[in-house]
């Protein structure tokens, strides 16, 4: 795989007014419109602070910690960006906030030269991508002519940081300078370093600061290094850049900011200062017009369309429909044509109900028994056997199967005790009686009625 190439470039910026300047120029020499962007806030830019650990989600610590830092600055939580990350010393949240007004600035010029801002961090946030990822280490590093500034990380998480005042550059002692002064200053600043050492020492006990990175600018890293080795009881290198070309502090941070993944340290560009699409503009309203007008026109082309072929088939119903009404016509006059007369008709009941009657005498005669054709001789004979002298027989009356008694009797009980006499004679076991009544007559003697069960017809009715 080729080598990526770094094309570094600076420009001298004199007040805050110059960088928009800065910005659009450097864009417009290499070509950059139209690419991605991540800005990096060096010193003097931000402010980094501690702050009691919050129970908030991460996405709300741009709209949380502007109010969460108010006591600590003296700017309105309005004006005010903020981001944030879990401190790893502490139970803590380690919090940069920056102004927005100077951020909206920015973010105006990077708008108005047609490229698009993805990310905005700070300096001593991103050096951690110069440290490796599996130590923690110690970095000393300078931009330009500034203070010495001294940050620790935690696998590449800011953990520690501290401002060295009072040391000029350079630190080594240049060719005919004063070397007593030059080493004074080492050893002020070997002190220094060592103190933040046995600090971060008792902090980070199961990991502790194995190596020191220096990185600064108007200073030879490499004998830097060297000199402070000897002072010190950790490794101390200078910092290797990636690239030949990355050889300021500048250069090499914003090649940390590059190369930072997504998701690790901050971002100052949060969701608020991203522009809002307008969507109520000119054009768009006339194109929705237009658009609208399109969709109503279709609209009422294929209702149109739809009412045409709902009125061809609602012609063809009716056409049908026609048809069947003339079928039906000739179908009542060719029925009208077959039906019988009045006089057919009633002579037809008139036989209905002659058959009707023929078959009301079959069935009556069918109901009477051969007694009816051989007499009652022998029903009566087998009545005068059962008869015993507790009874006396006044009224018989027969009719077909029906026989019914009238009589007097010695006592109540006299008339059951006949009866079950019937048993042994054929022509009275199979009579049945419906009522029994006794009662006594003006001489005190028991009388009795023995009716016979009567018959149903066919439809359950009794005769």
């Amino acid at each position: 795989m080729a080598e990526k190439e770094w094309i570094t470039d600076e420009l001298a910026v004199f007040g805050a007014n110059g960088w928009g300047d800065a910005i659009k120029e450097l864009i417009e020499r290499h070509q950059l419109k139209g690419y991605g962007f991540r800005l990096v806030l060096g010193h003097g830019f931000y402010q980094s602070m501690f702050i009691e650990k919050a129970e908030l989600p991460r996405e709300e610590y741009s709209t949380a910690l502007p109010y969460l830092v108010k006591e600590l600055v003296n700017e309105s939580p309005t004006d005010l960006v903020a981001d944030g990350f879990a401190a790893p010393l502490k139970d803590r949240l380690q919090v940069f906030v920056s102004h927005r007004k100077q951020l909206e600035l920015l973010i105006a010029v990077f708008r108005e030269s047609g490229c698009d801002l993805m990310r905005v961090s700070a300096e001593e946030v991103v050096w951690g991508q110069l440290t490796t990822h599996n130590q923690n280490q110690l970095v000393l590093h300078r931009r330009g002519s500034g203070n010495l500034q001294l940050s620790a990380y935690r696998q590449q998480v800011l953990c520690f940081q501290r401002q060295l005042r009072g040391f000029t550059a350079p630190l080594l002692a240049i060719d005919g300078g004063d070397g007593a002064s030059g080493e004074l200053q080492l050893d002020g600043l070997a002190l220094e370093l060592q103190r933040s050492l046995d600090f971060l020492s008792a902090q980070l006990r199961d990991a502790p600061i194995t190596q020191l990175l220096i990185s600064c600018d108007d200073d030879n890293d490499q004998a830097l290094a060297q000199a402070l080795g000897q002072r010190l009881n950790v490794n101390v290198v200078a910092v290797s850049p990636s690239h030949p070309s990355l050889t300021s502090n500048a250069a090499r941070v914003a090649h940390a900011g590059v190369i930072e993944p997504e998701q690790a340290g901050i971002n100052f560009y949060s969701d608020a200062l991203k522009p809002s699409t307008n969507l109520l503009t000119l054009p768009n309203i006339v194109m929705s017009w237009l658009a609208i007008a399109i969709v109503m026109a279709s609209m009422a082309g294929w209702f149109a369309w739809q009412n045409y072929h709902q009125q061809q088939q609602l012609a063809a119903e009716q056409a049908r429909l026609a048809a069947k009404s003339a079928e039906l016509e000739r179908a009542k006059a060719s029925l009208a044509k077959h039906l019988p007369s009045p006089l057919k008709i009633e002579a037809a009941d008139g036989l209905e109900q002659h058959l009707a009657a023929k078959k009301a005498t079959l069935k009556a005669i069918a109901e009477h028994d051969d007694s009816l054709q051989v007499g009652y001789a022998n029903m009566l004979q087998q009545l005068s056997d059962a008869a015993d002298g507790d009874i006396s027989l006044q009224r018989i009356a027969v009719s077909g199967k029906r026989l019914n008694l009238e009589g007097l009797a010695r006592s109540p009980a006299a008339v059951p005790t006949w009866l079950k006499a019937f048993k042994t004679h054929p022509d009275l076991s199979g009579r049945r009686f419906q009522l029994m009544s006794l009662g006594r007559n003006d001489k005190n003697i028991v009388t009795f009625k023995l009716l016979a069960e009567r018959e149903q017809n066919a439809q359950g009715e009794t005769p």
